[in-house]
């Protein structure tokens, strides 16, 4: 294989936002990012891309798109993938060289930002995810300026460009300041007679953004994340809590919601949710869907990232840092009587597993010569 696919049956080339998913379990199952620079590297070596503007990025390439289209915000995901291509690989010539694409992108979206520093009126098809979040992208959609800060955070980390940072901080905070009612993160303001008017559409996917992309914290809004941390998730469906709430789905909502219980090392309900969001999709077809119905693609290249929690989360192995030989191994209370992997490394194969013994969990580390195990 020399590129993500999507599907195999619809859509066989990798897709931006898809790709920061798969490129993660792709390390974990092959051991090296190949794949992935390959994937990266066609945004460099293509001379220009027919039909878009200036500036933009294909949002599923290299397939082909005669009619123009493209996802103004999903080229944000291609800026926010290439920090953690360049902590898995070690490639920081690919990321450097990717510069003035990234350049180009930011100087495009520049001309869409309204006096209060926000996107406004994205063009062609804006894409939060397959929920009634899509009916909320205009004017000002407010998820896809959170995934622009956080964008912006990443081009100035990357690249040493403050300015790029002072963005992010300031778009976060004019985020704040318009779409949080005091409850939940509405999903977008449309531009009147008499100016923006923020509306009521909220959605389960908008505050995952929020926390994801740090326009809030657990600590900035405590109330918040309690609720979504307590009352949100799969079975929100039988509870009817907050029903003016508009639910997730599985892309990308609910592996949004995986990722902020992991930052928050809630483990045993990542366990928990995960047979909830997928084992019935698993008993039902032996694969993972791209929606929590079967509506759409029911075997979907992004869906693999469950392997990737599971590793992370459920196994232990935090940190996998194969430039500098170094794994971080976090374990944490699990009810399960034991867990075990092996991983292949350029070098060699990584070896991990943990059990109980009379309550107490033992684990054993097996890595190549040269590798710094830290616990």
């Amino acid at each position: 294989m020399d590129l993500f696919t999507d599907c195999p049956g619809r859509e066989r080339s990798g897709w931006l936002c898809d790709s920061y998913f798969t490129s993660r379990v792709a390390l974990d199952l092959c051991g090296h990012t190949a794949v992935e620079k390959n994937f990266l590297e066609n945004f460099l070596l293509a001379t220009h891309f027919p039909g878009l503007p200036k500036g933009m990025l294909p949002m599923c390439y290299p397939a082909d798109h005669p009619d123009g289209n493209f996802i103004p915000n999903w080229a944000l995901w291609f800026v926010v993938q290439l920090e953690e291509y360049q902590a898995r690989s070690g490639d920081r010539a690919l990321v450097q060289a990717l510069q003035p694409r990234v350049d180009s992108l930011f100087s495009y979206l520049a001309k869409l930002k309204n006096s209060d520093g926000l996107l406004e009126k994205l063009p062609a098809w804006v894409f939060v995810e397959w929920s009634e979040a899509n009916n909320f992208v205009q004017d000002v959609n407010y998820p896809s300026n959170m995934l622009y800060a956080g964008a912006l955070d990443v081009a100035g980390r990357l690249y040493g460009r403050s300015d790029y940072s002072q963005q992010a901080d300031a778009v976060r905070e004019a985020v704040r300041r318009q779409s949080f009612d005091g409850e939940f993160f509405v999903d977008n303001a449309v531009r009147g007679q008499d100016g923006l008017k923020v509306t009521r559409n909220r959605s389960e996917a908008c505050q995952y953004y929020a926390f994801y992309f740090g326009v809030a914290t657990p600590e900035s809004h405590a109330d918040l994340w309690q609720k979504l941390v307590k009352e949100f998730g799969p079975k929100r469906k039988q509870t009817n809590a907050y029903p003016q709430v508009h639910p997730a789905n599985t892309f990308i909502g609910d592996y949004l919601r995986l990722e902020l219980l992991s930052r928050a090392g809630l483990v045993q309900q990542i366990l928990s949710e995960s047979k909830d969001f997928f084992l019935y999709m698993a008993e039902r077809t032996g694969t993972l869907w791209e929606n929590r119905g079967t509506n759409a693609s029911t075997n979907h290249g992004f869906a693999s990232h469950i392997a990737h929690i599971l590793v992370r989360d459920v196994l232990g192995v935090r940190t996998l840092d194969i430039p500098n030989k170094k794994m971080v191994l976090r374990l944490a209370p699990v009810p399960l009587d034991w867990c075990e992997a092996r991983l292949p490394l350029p070098d060699g194969q990584l070896s991990v597993r943990w059990w109980y013994e009379q309550g107490v969990q033992k684990h054993e580390v097996i890595c190549p010569q040269g590798w710094v195990v830290e616990e």
